[in-house]
């Protein structure tokens, strides 16, 4: 039976004492819903259903967070990326308890972020956000009263499949803008991933000691040195005529040192800037070849680009609106990201290995997974038929 008594604050104290049990306390403003919440506890505790709330009201999700963040999080691959969601949650539902906390609240956030990031990105907020309620009821017997209240919610679709490849021309452009690089290495990562399909966080972490240049042989590793993606110690993969001439091109002073002396942010940097002006640069050829059929001299198209570039006079309308018109409808370079260099390099190696050889140097465990890579073109195809 419950009992209740007055405080000194003056709220209603119910207690609540059943052999196999707990003693069960809780204080309310008035007594009528101190006898409310009494009721419902006992009838839980009739047909077995009750469950401890006390450990998930205390504890707020701010304080689970950091908690995984320093027991879990520290310990498994992709750190930065899950503080950066930790911290994204904790904006929101920090000074939540984990009890307080359901799907309708979840579903609002999912809803909110949508607006301003996309899909994915939203898909991995959530992931983060059911595996700290997991941890919490898996490894820190903290009882949630609501279950895993991320499982009661809808994850937004991810169209993530993505077939781009370089277009005719495209390389070319590309590859002019990285030799306009202080260092030679962007250069060398952008044709060493069409050579060998590595990953960028595998090819910024290959050393001198892991390249076998006499068997032709790289071993690939993950981030810093660990496993690879897929959980692997290490992945050898054959190095072509090619990735030997751009490795034998390199810098090699520090003995056993990185082939690609530098982070991911600096190549990150390097290729979003050089596919920036590989971009620029085309469409300077393109207006010079519009404003040469219009009928413009070659002196005065050269003020017209030198206006353009310096804003020290004005261009023509002519050109600006030609500009624009050039910058609105050309693809070229559009949405390449470096990660799609995996993708040209597997359909290259798919022209010369097969399936099985091919799936041992992408490091991919399936051949589904394999063919989300290997994207041939038709005209190829063609080709091959005679």
């Amino acid at each position: 039976m419950a009992t209740f008594q007055k405080r000194g604050n003056g709220k209603w104290q119910a207690k609540i004492r059943r052999n196999g049990w707990p003693e069960q306390s809780k204080s309310f403003s008035t007594k009528a819903t101190a006898d409310s919440w009494a009721r419902a506890v006992e009838r839980e505790m009739d047909i077995g259903a009750f469950i401890n709330r006390d450990d998930a009201e205390r504890t707020t999700f701010e304080a689970a967070a950091d908690r995984y963040e320093t027991e879990i999080l520290s310990t498994k691959k992709g750190i930065p990326q899950g503080r950066s969601d930790l911290k994204k949650l904790k904006e929101r539902f920090g000074q939540y308890s984990l009890a307080s906390i359901n799907p309708a609240m979840i579903s609002a956030y999912r809803d909110d972020r949508l607006k301003a990031v996309s899909a994915q990105t939203v898909v991995h907020e959530l992931g983060m956000m059911s595996r700290v309620f997991k941890a919490c009821a898996l490894d820190w017997g903290i009882a949630l009263p609501q279950g895993i209240p991320t499982a009661l919610v809808r994850k937004p679709r991810v169209a993530n499949a993505r077939d781009r490849r370089l277009e005719p021309g495209e390389w070319e452009l590309l590859r002019a803008a990285l030799l306009n690089c202080k260092s030679p290495l962007p250069l060398a990562a952008v044709e060493l991933a069409i050579e060998t399909a590595g990953r960028q966080s595998e090819l910024i972490s290959l050393t001198w000691a892991d390249v076998d240049v006499h068997r032709r042989v790289a071993r690939l590793r993950g981030t810093d040195g660990g496993t690879t993606k897929n959980n692997d110690t290490f992945r050898d993969v054959p190095l072509s005529s090619r990735a030997l001439a751009i490795l034998s091109g390199l810098p090699r002073a520090i003995k056993g040192g990185l082939v690609l002396n530098m982070t991911q942010d600096t190549l990150k940097q390097a290729w979003e800037r050089s596919v920036e002006r590989a971009r620029k640069n085309h469409h300077r050829d393109l207006l010079r070849k519009a404003l040469a059929e219009s009928g413009l001299d070659e002196k005065s198209i050269a003020a017209e680009i030198r206006a353009l570039i310096y804003k020290k006079k004005n261009p023509s309308a002519a050109t600006v609106a030609l500009m624009a018109d050039i910058e609105l409808t050309d693809q070229t370079l559009v949405d390449f990201r470096f990660h799609d260099l995996r993708h040209e390099g597997i359909s290259r190696l798919a022209e010369k290995l097969q399936m099985h050889e091919l799936m041992k140097v992408a490091g991919h465990k399936s051949s589904a997974l394999l063919a989300r890579y290997y994207h041939p073109r038709a005209s190829d195809l063609a080709a091959k038929l005679g």
